[in-house]
């Protein structure tokens, strides 16, 4: 756990949701003392032009800021000779904006949910030949990441992992304490945590306590059982399908556990993490999204508990990628600067800052948020299944249904619809949608 033309902006609604449901991972008060990574080789200068680069963000949570904490600080410390611009997603410098206008763009950062961005745009580029030439080990990075990108791509890989979400289990050691619960654990099932959120769903002195919040579109998204949206041979909706069904009463079991009255507002996803962050009075939060609480909350966290018919594997991951376009003068050294920021150097830096690391090294893992006060002490490793469910399609139609189903699942814990009518609603609202898509194309 969430433009671009006309897929741009169907693809940009779940973003909205997906980007206000993320914050908070990366706050808190330096850790002193902590060991620097190792550095490596600087990148040698490879352009006799000028060395300039223009990075852009897809999204639009990632303001100059932002951007010189996460990228900006790191690559002038790492290329000092190179003048580094950054532009924004916003009125005015939107992609079809900075096109329109002939702005170079030499690379562009985007998460996966503006997957087809450039795509749509026609302006990627191949980054095989800079990989074969420099000899980078695709090895090295979570499989899933890479393999999502060859299917966007049709076996061509246009863009690079930089970080990812973690997911996990959030609780609040607090409540669990208070009612005499015993603390979830790593490799529980959806049923096992079921049964705790029974028993930490009360009314306590007239406040009433929530054993378990999500955020539904999240775990729809990352589901564990590599579930789609759409069907691939007919392009329909899937969501009247018994999987789906199954699914969706696996989330809204924990939303009819006897206590809790839920409504519009306070089944909203903002709602349900303040209920946890906030209020506290919820006792668990799965979050896909990369958040983790506030530092004053006495948490933990587990991993993301396993579906019966999936054992041991984990939520997709939710990367961020690197691309570099074909609108730029200087692409062996934006190259330059893309391979740093997926080293073992950066990654390092990035993962103790809180943003988890996309390559597949224990060595890096243990260390993530571990720059940050709020991580010490906490079961960091949780966030990293060892098993990931292969990434979705993420294809303009995917995300049309995708919405369908989180307004299917508020149907459904409101009591404004059983679960068969509002998944059945759902699939024929989304059909519908995707045909206006295809007469609009």
């Amino acid at each position: 756990m969430n433009g671009k033309g006309i897929s741009v902006t169907l693809a940009m609604a779940l973003m909205a949701t997906l980007v206000a449901a993320c914050g908070g991972g990366t706050n808190g008060k330096e850790v002193t003392g902590a060991p620097e990574p190792k550095a490596e080789e600087p990148a040698k200068p490879v352009n006799t032009g000028p060395r300039e680069i223009t990075m852009y963000t897809g999204g639009a949570s990632l303001d100059e800021k932002g951007f010189n904490e996460q990228y900006g600080d790191a690559i002038r410390k790492k290329f000092p000779d190179v003048k580094l611009n950054f532009v924004p997603n916003a009125a005015g410098t939107k992609m079809a904006d900075l096109i329109a206008s002939n702005t170079t763009i030499d690379i562009v950062f985007d998460s996966i949910g503006y997957a087809n961005t450039m795509k749509d745009f026609k302006i990627q580029v191949d980054l095989t030949p800079f990989i074969s030439a420099r000899k980078m080990d695709l090895n090295k990075f979570e499989p899933s990441a890479i393999e999502f990108q060859r299917k966007l791509g049709n076996g061509v890989l246009y863009s690079l992992p930089v970080w990812t979400a973690s997911a996990g289990l959030f609780y609040n050691k607090d409540l669990f304490d208070k009612f005499g619960v015993p603390y979830p654990k790593d490799n529980m099932t959806w049923t096992e945590v079921f049964e705790l959120a029974k028993r930490l769903t009360r009314n306590e002195g007239g406040v009433q306590y929530v054993g378990y919040v999500t955020s539904p579109g999240h775990q729809a998204n990352t589901n564990q059982l590599g579930m789609k949206f759409v069907d691939a041979k007919t392009g329909k909706a899937t969501l009247d399908s018994d999987d789906w069904a199954q699914y969706m009463k696996s989330i809204v079991q924990f939303y009819q556990i006897s206590g809790m009255e839920w409504n519009a507002t306070n089944s909203a996803i903002a709602a349900q993490r303040a209920m946890f962050e906030k209020d506290r009075v919820a006792a668990m939060y799965t979050n896909y999204s990369g958040g983790t609480p506030p530092e004053d909350m006495n948490w933990d966290v587990v991993s993301v508990p396993y579906y019966d018919k999936a054992p041991g594997v984990g939520p997709q991951s939710y990367p961020a990628y690197l691309s570099i376009t074909n609108l730029s003068k200087n692409k062996e050294l934006a190259y330059d600067i893309v391979s740093y920021l997926v080293s073992e150097e950066y990654q390092t830096l990035n993962t103790r800052a809180g943003r988890a690391t996309v390559l597949n090294n224990p060595e890096i893992i243990k260390q993530y948020g571990q720059g940050l006060a709020k991580f010490k002490g906490k079961n960091v490793a949780a966030m990293f299944p060892a098993k990931r469910a292969a990434i979705g399609d993420y294809t303009p139609e995917e995300t049309l249904v995708s919405a369908q189903f989180s307004t299917a699942y508020t149907d459904i814990v409101v009591k404004k619809k059983d679960l068969n009518t509002a998944m059945r609603e759902a699939n024929e609202a989304a059909n519908k949608k995707i045909e206006e898509l295809k007469q609009k194309k």
